[in-house]
């Protein structure tokens, strides 16, 4: 398929911007040159070398770079964003910081709230506190805060100085937690672009929440509850969910562009699948999942 010149520079510019915006939807700090808006000229220079090698096969190429150039500039001048490439913080050492919170006999359920676009997020194990973990990266700085009202206990989590940078794979940023088993737990995760390990097994879960972009996800459930909700929402990613034999599991949404792996499922209609024994299984597990061009595995153990 051969695209015309105006559509490479109308689909970069497009592409770039929507980019940009689902970075920042993902809880990215965007880093671009300080002064890219001083850079303006470089678009009617562009433009001229477009004109010059019209009809010839670096005309293509130069649209793509307009295209891209432009949208940097556009999102750049209406959102301010600074972008920093020339930034130290490339050599910066990777710190880490302890955190945990006591736990309390009376508390019965429990709530945790992440937002994060750490390179690697992780639950394994149990802990004899309420929460126990260590968060591991570059201007890692976490805002952990919790409270008690009753017998109910709510745990924040926050990278709030967690940033993006251009060419940085941040393949040594880490989030990894325990959880106590006792109390019945609700958890919702927002994160960016990250690899997701959480085993559940052993713990009490009622609800979990999910709100990815491109992710890798891989979530083990087990049956100390009879009822489980899982609400997902994810863009282009991989998502892997480990159940109980004995669980039945129902799954509702809209999945024409997602690749479906359902082990023991049969298809009720087009936006729903449920297990063979969901009308006589116990415990049960729900999912709504709301998904892009991704990939949905159902795996029982």
């Amino acid at each position: 398929m051969k695209f015309k010149n105006g559509q490479l520079f109308w689909g970069f510019l497009f592409l770039t911007i929507g980019s940009l915006f689902l970075l920042d939807k993902n809880n990215y700090n965007l880093f671009i040159t300080d002064n890219i808006i001083n850079y303006w000229p470089i678009l009617i220079i562009l433009w001229g070398i477009a004109i010059l090698l019209k009809g010839t096969v670096l005309k293509p190429i130069v649209s793509i770079i307009s295209g891209i150039f432009l949208g940097l500039f556009l999102y750049a001048s209406v959102f301010g964003v600074g972008l920093n490439i020339h930034d130290n913080d490339y050599n910066q050492e990777i710190s880490s910081s302890e955190f945990y919170e006591d736990y309390i006999d009376s508390t019965q359920n429990a709530t945790i709230s992440i937002r994060t676009r750490m390179g690697n997020i992780s639950i394994g194990g149990i802990t004899d506190k309420l929460i126990s973990g260590v968060s591991t990266g570059v201007n890692n700085t976490l805002n952990f805060k919790t409270r008690y009202s009753n017998n109910n206990a709510r745990i924040v989590l926050r990278h709030i100085k967690d940033e993006f940078k251009l060419f940085n794979n941040n393949i040594n940023s880490n989030l990894e937690f325990s959880l106590n088993p006792n109390p019945v737990w609700k958890i919702d995760l927002q994160a960016g672009a990250a690899n997701v390990t959480m085993d559940l097994s052993k713990h009490k879960v009622a609800e979990f929440n999910l709100e990815t972009g491109a992710t890798t996800t891989v979530l083990t459930f087990g049956d100390k509850e009879e009822i489980v909700k899982l609400n997902i929402e994810m863009g282009a990613a991989t998502l892997k969910i480990r159940i109980p034999n004995e669980s039945a599991c129902q799954i509702k949404g809209d999945m024409v562009l997602v690749s479906k792996e359902l082990e023991g499922f049969n298809e009720v209609d087009k936006k729903r699948y449920q297990t063979e024994n969901f009308e006589t299984a116990k415990n049960k597990i729900y999912i709504n999942f709301d998904g892009g061009v991704s990939t949905l595995k159902i795996e029982k153990y």
